[in-house]
């Protein structure tokens, strides 16, 4: 992706504040000032990775420690067909990159505009993540214009790890359970809301969910466009409980998967731990594609039994 940035003559001096700090305080202190630039990520003089800001949110970022382009991300998530995609790399090239990759998807009708800013937020926390924990980088700031799609920046605690809780924006996708009893996870909610994002940026997403098989639900992550969800997630958790009694009282042992078919998509529901009978459950419309979705699943299952053994 490129964003059209034009770098300013004179110094500013807010860019002489924030050279030479540390990754997350020159982030912190462009919101603080409202900033605009580019904030190059420098390791031993040498430049690892950069993030692009506009009035102190978040334009993009790229890491040289990713190792893949968004491109290539979109196809393996299932998004973008392989043959589409290098047909449109072709004509993004072509056009001297003067469009951006993602609006020529958009376009072409390959991704609505709800999940190409989706996929940007978790793109961007993935290059911000991937250089925030290491202590030898500094800032080299660069002050100037950014010329972008104002309904694709994002706000810094959408895309700061650490702030996966505490959206000031009103943004809400990222949500841990208050459950009284799964208070001994605090620490862990984090890291389980992360992996059910990854589920988030199939096609037909709607929410998902970790809870055992009596009820306790250990993680929520919620699309944008499902507002809320208590009544529709208690329904699925009592259905589940159902599922699993009755699957042991008639003596088939211990529920694996299941999944419910209804009106307006389907709900999916897979086992992580079977001494446990906790359950990762994901909720999709009918631009789900079931065997990628069990397919993501899958993949997840290991991590996500290792944060809740």
């Amino acid at each position: 992706m490129k964003s059209l940035y034009q770098p300013e003559e004179n110094v500013n001096p807010v860019s002489l504040d924030i050279d030479g700090l540390p990754f997350i305080d020159a982030l912190e202190k462009t919101v603080d000032k409202k900033w605009g630039g580019i904030l190059r990520v420098m390791k031993e003089d040498e430049q690892i990775g950069s993030v692009f800001m506009r009035g102190g949110q978040v334009a993009w970022a790229v890491s040289r420690n990713q190792t893949e382009n968004f491109g290539s991300f979109l196809e393996r998530i299932g998004l973008i067909p392989k043959e589409k995609l290098s047909e449109i790399v072709n004509r993004y090239k072509a056009l001297g990159k003067s469009k951006k990759l993602g609006t020529l998807l958009e376009e072409e009708g390959l991704i609505s505009h709800a999940k190409l800013r989706e996929c940007l937020r978790a793109h961007i926390r993935a290059a911000i993540a991937s250089m925030m924990d290491d202590p030898e980088v500094v800032i080299k700031a660069s002050h100037g214009e950014m010329v972008v799609d104002s309904n694709l920046i994002f706000f810094l605690n959408e895309v700061l790890p650490k702030y996966s809780n505490a959206d000031e924006s009103g943004d809400d996708s990222f949500i841990a359970s208050d459950h009284p009893e799964n208070r001994d996870l605090t620490g862990d909610t984090d890291k389980l809301v992360d992996m059910l994002g990854n589920l988030a940026l199939l096609p037909g997403y709607r929410y998902s969910f970790i809870a055992e098989s009596n009820g306790n639900l250990l993680a929520l992550h919620k699309s944008e466009t499902d507002s809320d969800l208590g009544e529709a997630v208690s329904s699925a958790i009592a259905w589940l409980n159902s599922a699993a009694t009755h699957a042991a009282n008639g003596h088939f042992g211990k529920m694996e998967s299941i999944i419910l078919e209804h009106e307006k998509g389907f709900l999916i529901a897979q086992s992580t731990n079977n001494e446990r009978q906790s359950f990762v459950n994901a909720s999709f419309d009918k631009d789900g594609k079931l065997g990628v979705i069990k397919h993501k699943i899958s993949e997840l299952i290991p991590s996500i039994r290792q944060v809740i053994a």
